[in-house]
């Protein structure tokens, strides 16, 4: 399970470290090798290892592709959508050009471990997000619970 919010920079070759936190929580035999990168919800990147994105797939496909709804928002999830077969030796992905215009990333980032899946944020993005989230952390928690 990925947890934890970390702070890093993009180098100029378009390199991202990911934190030994969230790459030791990866079971290699369980959750596979490498990573799936594609564009995610409020204007940022959602990394999954290769089962999180079968889960995800799984789940996408109980909806029936003759739902135009269904079929518009996997064109848009998975034909931006990369295999990344694995971290270099410093523990860094490349963020491929178009992903990171998609997500509005400059040189700043937060990365942010959200269970099954970790989420790459442009840094002043994430942090207008936490200012303008509308409901109170107890607000949300009351209506999930």
């Amino acid at each position: 399970m990925f947890t934890g919010e970390y702070h890093h920079t993009i180098d100029d070759k378009n390199r991202l470290a990911i934190p030994a936190p969230l790459r030791d929580c990866i079971d290699v035999e369980t959750e596979g090798k490498g990573f799936y990168l594609t564009r995610g919800l409020e204007t940022c990147l959602f990394m999954f290892t290769p089962k999180g994105i079968q889960d995800a797939l799984s789940k996408i496909d109980q909806h029936p592709f003759t739902k135009k709804e269904a079929r518009d928002f996997q064109r848009r999830f998975f034909s931006k959508a990369l295999k990344i077969p694995d971290c270099d030796q410093q523990g860094r992905i490349l963020i491929p050009q178009l992903l990171k215009d998609i997500a509005k990333i400059q040189k700043n980032v937060v990365i942010v471990g959200i269970s099954s899946r970790i989420e790459i944020w442009d840094e002043k993005r994430w942090k207008d997000f936490e200012s303008e989230t509308g409901k109170s952390y107890e607000e949300l928690a009351e209506n999930l619970f």
